[in-house]
């Protein structure tokens, strides 16, 4: 799932704004901050929408809440994915490695934490060495495209290139290199959302979306 918050969906984004001074920052300056700035990120509400054929992802979007706890990511939220072929609206708990999944029953399932990470990797997301971090730090052919909004925040868009490693701690079974939108505010560079597209038929796109960075997240083993 978060396997995955490393790719900071369907796109927040609205009307463009005019640069500063009528041009860009360089993408190299911008990954450099935003890398940085994932790395140090300990806590997140993160949106995941996908659509068409994304490797390996067993759900269509999920809806949550990131921390680290004791060093162990910590998640919640909801997620929508097709069991037993029905598509279903599953909540979930990741507390202490241990998922719990009510998949629409009104009664939580403990999932291992190996077999969690069959439906999704969250603690990825956060892993400097996996995740959003890392995706951001080696983006290749980076170039800044744009000034617009995701949400209410001004960001800068830029595409790029993630190879196949860099993504893997997000998409685990993503077999190419695939092109990149990454999104970063424009006051203090945060990434806010990252887009990869998969090649197939038809075309997989998947997006994270983050939001209230750092702010506190308690997350608890269901009752």
């Amino acid at each position: 799932m978060l396997a995955a918050v490393a790719l900071v969906a369907a796109a927040c984004t609205g009307d463009d704004e005019p640069a500063p001074s009528g041009s860009l920052p360089e993408a190299k300056g911008l990954l450099d901050d935003a890398a940085k700035a994932a790395a140090e990120i300990t806590s997140t509400h993160f949106v995941v929408r996908t659509s068409g054929n994304v490797p390996g992802v067993a759900f269509e979007n999920i809806d949550g809440d990131l921390s680290l706890q004791d060093k162990r990511v910590a998640a919640k939220g909801t997620a929508t994915m097709t069991l037993m072929g029905n598509q279903v609206e599953a909540k979930f708990v990741l507390a202490g490695g241990t998922l719990y999944l009510d998949p629409g029953s009104g009664q939580y399932q403990e999932i291992p934490e190996a077999q969690a990470k069959l439906v999704y990797d969250f603690s990825a997301v956060l892993d400097p060495q996996r995740g959003v971090a890392k995706l951001i730090g080696e983006l290749a052919d980076a170039k800044t495209v744009k000034q617009e909004k995701v949400g209410e925040v001004s960001a800068y868009k830029i595409d790029g290139t993630a190879t196949k490693e860099s993504i893997a701690g997000l998409v685990p079974q993503a077999a190419a290199d695939v092109p990149v939108s990454l999104w970063v505010t424009a006051e203090g560079h945060q990434p806010v959302q990252a887009t990869a597209t998969f090649p197939g038929e038809p075309a997989g796109k998947l997006t994270v979306t983050l939001s209230k960075i750092n702010e506190p997240v308690t997350v608890e083993p269901p009752a």
